[in-house]
């Protein structure tokens, strides 16, 4: 019986040692977006980041800096930070992502707002939403604005 179980263990032992090594994962790509403005690009050597879960997330500016101190959760996309893929991240606290005016710039639940048909509309700043205010129609889509009442 004895034998029985060496063989095994012999086996088994044999089969992990030919089975096929790990594949090595490629690393994530780079971050080269600011993940608030997002259409300006970062430079790693230069630019000040924040760390979110030992990612280091870069920010292009003084303002990015504070807007993701203010609320990280709503600036924590693997779309813009490629590190953050596979990291578990918090829910945002709103649907929209976007300012409906400066529609390159991420928005928060502690920007400006105003409601329009409705429901809460976040801006950028306070420029964005006063352009916002004189001209509804010409900024409002569901293209950017996800809460407006479908039609």
């Amino acid at each position: 019986m004895l034998r029985t179980h060496v063989a095994a263990l012999v086996l088994l032992g044999a089969s992990v040692v030919h089975a096929d090594p790990p594949k090595p994962t490629a690393p994530p790509a780079e971050q080269k977006f600011c993940p608030i403005m997002t259409k300006d690009e970062i430079d790693p050597k230069e630019s000040k980041f924040e760390t979110y879960k030992g990612v280091k997330i870069y920010l292009c500016c003084d303002t990015c800096v504070a807007k993701f101190r203010r609320d990280p959760a709503a600036y924590l996309d693997p779309k813009f930070v490629p590190a953050l893929a596979g990291v578990e991240l918090p829910k945002r606290g709103i649907e929209q992502q976007f300012c409906p005016v400066y529609r390159d710039k991420k928005i928060s639940e502690k920007d400006p707002s105003t409601t329009y048909k409705g429901v809460k509309v976040y801006f950028y700043n306070a420029t964005a939403k006063e352009r916002f205010e004189k001209d509804p129609e010409r900024y409002a889509s569901a293209e950017v604005l996800p809460q407006l009442p479908k039609k």
